[in-house]
């Protein structure tokens, strides 16, 4: 899909596609998540998609796992969320227009390794 998209986009601009290209929205979103993860390690207030539909989402456990991590209890940090320690690698892909890498196949490879780590992160935190 996103291939199709982006020689639509070359054919009718000439330039490169990306939603997120604009430097301003990349500031401004790394702001708020910045300004939202300062929030929720200073105080505790239950997942909004937890309190909304009961189940947990894919980052539920993320804010306790920074914590015990900033707090030196790494393995209670794994526990709390096994994937909370590839947030710096997804933002530098968000700020990199998802291409970190310059080989495509592991650029697209690493980043579905880190979906497919959450996912299955997900499926032991609900299962077990």
């Amino acid at each position: 899909m996103y291939s199709i998209i982006n020689r639509k986009m070359l054919q009718r601009t000439g330039k490169k596609f990306f939603p997120v290209a604009d430097p301003l929205l990349k500031g401004a979103v790394t702001a708020a998540l910045a300004a939202l993860g300062i929030f929720a390690l200073l105080f505790e207030y239950p997942c909004p998609f937890l309190t909304l539909t009961g189940a947990p989402c894919l980052g539920c456990g993320t804010t306790h796992a920074v914590r015990e991590l900033l707090a030196g209890n790494f393995s209670a940090a794994f526990r709390c969320h096994g994937m909370f320690w590839t947030f710096p690698l997804i933002w530098l892909y968000f700020c990199a227009d998802f291409r970190l890498l310059k080989n495509k196949k592991c650029n697209d490879g690493a980043f579905a390794a880190i979906v497919i780590g959450y996912l299955l992160d997900y499926a032991l935190r609900v299962l077990f």
